[in-house]
């Protein structure tokens, strides 16, 4: 069950989307959410006239934490009106960049929620840095919102991309506690190859049988990719069976962040238009 969800606010324009999302789903399944702010505090730096004078750096700190305070006031009373247990808190950081204080905070959850970044947005790649650092270093999965639309709740139809590797079945186990409401669930193979190192030899049938024990109700779809990319092929597919929910393997390597996520999922996140539940 999802008991504890974090949400780390980014900075940028669809947080306010995400935070009504988490609502939603704090609401929905009786949970927790912890919002959290995170405000970096430079440390002295070195200059032609020496170190940076304490009184520059308490006047620069006492701003910062003034924004940030602010912020969390408007948090507060946006909760405040909601009937959800809830908490707003705000992380100082000196020597950890705000991800990777995020990714520590989401240890403590069940899911993490955050935003998307928004197609064109100056802030994308800022973003990305916050979905790599809680997709690599949290050990949590992080259910990503796009900046414009809605999480519909309960989940009716779930769409889950299926490959018979270790970051698909995790973020699938990950993913149970939402499913179990979810009236359909396709199990989407793009391009199945035969065989039994690969989707064995009816692909998708032992991962459906083990969803069907689960209680759901499973239809598995062996799509060709064609002159598709995985990632458009999942999303077309998504979008045509009127899915609320993807569910994804998330592929890269944190410690090249970002621009080193594996293509499907950096294109996955670029182009998104639901919700999509990642793991790694």
């Amino acid at each position: 069950m999802i008991h504890d969800l974090m949400l780390p606010i980014t900075g940028t324009t669809g947080d306010d989307n995400a935070v009504t999302a988490a609502i939603s789903l704090a609401a929905n399944y009786g949970a927790h959410v912890s919002v959290v702010q995170s405000v970096i505090l430079p440390l002295p730096i070195p200059g032609p006239w020496g170190i940076t004078p304490d009184l520059m750096l308490s006047e620069m700190y006492a701003e910062l934490r003034a924004e940030a305070t602010k912020q969390e006031v408007s948090l507060r009373n946006r909760l405040d009106k909601e009937s959800i247990s809830w908490e707003v808190r705000v992380d100082e950081t000196k020597f950890v960049e705000p991800p990777s204080a995020m990714a520590l905070q989401a240890r403590y959850a069940d899911l993490s929620v955050m935003t998307a970044p928004a197609r064109g947005a100056d802030d994308a790649a800022r973003v990305r840095t916050f979905f790599s650092a809680l997709l690599f270093e949290s050990g949590r999965p992080v259910l990503v919102i796009p900046p414009h639309h809605a999480a519909e709740l309960p989940l009716r139809h779930v769409v889950v991309a299926w490959k018979p590797c270790r970051e698909a079945a995790r973020a699938l186990h990950d993913a149970l506690p939402l499913l179990s409401e979810a009236t359909s669930v396709d199990v989407v193979i793009v391009d199945p190859v035969v065989g039994d190192k690969d989707h064995g030899e009816d692909p998708g049938v032992d991962i459906a049988r083990h969803l069907a024990r689960h209680g759901l109700t499973v239809n598995v779809v062996n799509r060709p990719r064609n002159d598709q990319t995985v990632a458009t092929a999942l999303l077309r597919h998504a979008a045509e069976s009127g899915a609320q929910l993807l569910v994804a393997g998330g592929y890269g390597h944190s410690r090249l962040r970002e621009w080193a996520l594996g293509g499907t999922t950096r294109e996955l996140l670029q182009a998104i238009h639901l919700p999509i539940l990642f793991s790694h």
